[in-house]
Parts: C-alpha cells; structure tokens; sequence
C-alpha cells in the first residue's frame, strides 16, 4: 500500500468558478505537464494548449509545468486552479 505522503487531497477550481470544482487525490511525483494531460484526458478537452498556468490559490504560487508537485509547497487542502483556456 502507498504512504500517504506520496499523494496529496487538493481542491481543483476551473477559472475561479466555484461551481466547477471538485476535490481529487492526485501523486505528488508527477510533473505540472502531465497533471494537466491527465486532466485533458479524464474530462474529454480534445484541445490541447501549448502552454498550461496552474495556481496554488491560497498559497498565491504559480506552477510550472516542467516541475513535479512534490517540488512546490503544495500539501493537503490546497486549492488549485486552472488559469484561463
């Protein structure tokens, strides 16, 4: 079984709109990038951007998408949010 230091609870929120969030269990050893596939994939975007912004809303940081989670201060309750499409 996983620790649970190798994933994390977050909020996601869809460009500020409350009504489009929801909570997931995501792996913290997985790149801003490939987060943001994933997420693609999952909810049918068949555009795919070449650049993708991420916010830690609470914690005011910008993701970059080269970077794994694990490398930001992103921990349990954070709420991300998907900038602009």
């Amino acid at each position: 079984m996983a620790d649970n230091q190798e994933h994390i609870n977050i909020t996601l929120l869809y460009q500020g709109n409350k009504e489009k969030q929801m909570d997931l269990r995501i792996p913290k050893n997985i790149t801003v990038y490939r987060f943001i596939r994933e997420l693609n994939q999952i909810f049918g975007k068949e555009k795919r951007r070449n650049k993708y912004q991420l916010k830690v809303v609470n914690k005011g940081i910008l993701l970059d998408e080269e970077k794994k989670l694990k490398d930001w201060a992103i921990t349990n309750g954070d709420i991300i949010e998907i900038l602009g499409e």
